[in-house]
This record gives C-alpha cells, structure tokens and sequence, in this order.
C-alpha cells in the first residue's frame, strides 16, 4: 500500500454525463416530488391522528423517490470527488462566486438531509422530524428560485454560457 496521496481531479471545462445525468435525474425526481407525490402530507397527518399507516401511492411514490435522491446526491458526491467540477467562470464577482459556492453546498444539505429526516418522519412516526422535512422543503423551493435565477444572470446578463456546462 502507498503512503502517496491521490491528486485532486483537474478542473474541466464541462461537467461529466454521468454528472450531468445525475443532476437532471435529482431535478426530475424533485419536481415529482413537488407535484406529483405531495399528498403524503395528508396521509402522514392520518398517520399521527389514527395511528393507520397507509402506504397509498402518493405514499410509496414519495417514500421511493426521496430514497432514489438521496442515492443519487451520494452518487453525485463520489463523482464530484472522483471527477471534479468546472471552475467558476473568471469574470464572475466574488460576491457571486460566494453566493454558488454556499448555494451549492445548501442543495447537497437539504437534497442528503432532507430524504432522511423524511424517512424517519414516516417510519419512526415523529412530528418533528416531520416539521424539519416540511421547513427543508420550503427552503429548498427558495433555493431552486435562487439557482435558477443565477443561471439565468449568467446567461443572459454576464454572457458567461454556465448553462451549457450542465447539458
């Protein structure tokens, strides 16, 4: 065995396809949860009111779902590790380099914490973990609107073309 340390990987201009395809799996799978899969809500309140847990779809759907992110924000862990990322584009402030560098860190946060926090809510029964899950969604939500609205200051204000990086 080696006492020698694996270099970092280099900076690329573009994210791999297996990054890429996470990130746009992670955005598919979120939005269902969002719009499709909400209902668990209602089922959970039945739950703790009765004490009758029922997995019906929306249930099963969500509980899948949040397991399949959070698989996924591992798998995007270990390729941001193994692969590395593009750089911030030079011409960028510093504020804005800040700002992605914490909003980044956040979605890994939320989209790690939030499956479980989620998981532990349904199996365990427990209303706090419950409210943590609810108060990370909204935050997440908010975060989307930042990202998004960052993408688009770079691509049309700064020129900067970011997008293409993640398609």
């Amino acid at each position: 065995m080696s006492d020698t340390k694996a270099s970092p990987p280099a900076a690329t201009e573009t994210y791999s396809f297996r990054q890429k395809l996470v990130h746009w799996a992670v955005v598919v799978l979120v939005a269902a949860q969002f719009l499709v899969f909400d209902a668990i809500g209602r089922d959970f309140g039945r739950g703790m009111r009765t004490g009758d847990w029922v997995y019906s779809p929306a249930a099963t759907g969500h509980i899948l779902f949040g397991f399949a992110i959070l698989a996924l924000m591992v798998w995007r862990l270990k390729l941001r590790r193994d692969e590395g990322v593009p750089a911030l584009p030079a011409a960028e402030p510093g504020w804005a380099a800040t700002l992605a560098r914490l909003s980044h860190a956040a979605f890994y946060l939320m989209l790690l914490a939030m499956p479980v926090a989620g998981a532990v809510a349904w199996f365990r029964q427990s209303g706090n973990a419950a409210e943590i899950h609810e108060a990370a969604a909204t935050l997440l939500i908010a975060l989307i609107a930042i990202h998004i609205a960052a993408v688009a200051l770079h691509q049309f204000r700064w020129r900067s073309n970011i997008l293409s990086r993640m398609m």
